[in-house]
């Protein structure tokens, strides 16, 4: 997860300022419901403010979403009795929480997380421990590796200031290796929106 907890704690309140749902929105539903099974159990890894987390809930039979921030989680789950949604909860923990048991996920999402990982291949061997055989992995980064080097120097002065966290320079290629490396088969890896730089993975755990 992201390096600093106080970072996410403090714009947590205005988090949901920013537009969500834009044209990748459609496309991320749609692969859920595709994977998805009405009795499976899905982890959310990076929930925020539980607005993604809502939306997949309908398509899958119980969900958890996970956070290191205390007021994200505290925002997500004022949001859920909001809306009235039983069928999924959301916690203060990291994805190494042993609370969290191996085998026990039919699938996993991380939307806009892998880059903000302090140790990503540990934690996608994690996720991979966390499903069950076959269990689905889908994943959306933003592979700043492959954005033109303007982009990539003010990206690298805005956490300098510290007005972002610490971020991963991925490539979308380095990106599907890390995650086959950590024990996944790739289905699928597409960009939906070229405007928003997001490489979407769908990826299964392969058999041991």
């Amino acid at each position: 997860m992201p390096k600093s907890k106080d970072f996410w704690d403090k714009r947590a309140g205005r988090y949901d300022a920013k537009p969500k749902k834009g044209p990748n929105f459609a496309a991320r539903l749609e692969r859920a419901a595709a994977v998805f099974e009405k009795t499976d159990r899905v982890l959310d890894v990076g929930t925020a403010t539980g607005e993604i987390t809502l939306d997949l809930a309908p398509h899958a039979g119980e969900v958890l979403g996970i956070d290191h921030s205390a007021r994200m989680v505290e925002a997500a789950n004022g949001r859920a009795r909001e809306r009235g949604v039983t069928n999924v909860r959301f916690e203060q923990m990291e994805p190494d929480d042993p609370r969290l048991e191996p085998g026990t996920f039919n699938a996993i999402t991380v939307y806009s997380v892998i880059h903000l990982l302090k140790d990503a291949p540990a934690t996608l061997a994690r996720l991979r421990d966390l499903l069950i055989p076959g269990g689905h992995l889908i994943t959306e980064t933003p592979c700043l590796g492959d954005w033109n080097l303007l982009w990539r120097i003010l990206i690298r002065l805005v956490v300098l200031v510290g007005m972002a966290p610490p971020i991963l320079s991925l490539e979308a290629d380095g990106l599907e290796k890390m995650i086959a490396d950590a024990g996944f088969e790739i289905i699928e890896r597409k960009v939906y929106n070229p405007k928003s730089g997001l490489e979407c993975v769908l990826a299964r755990k392969r058999s041991a």
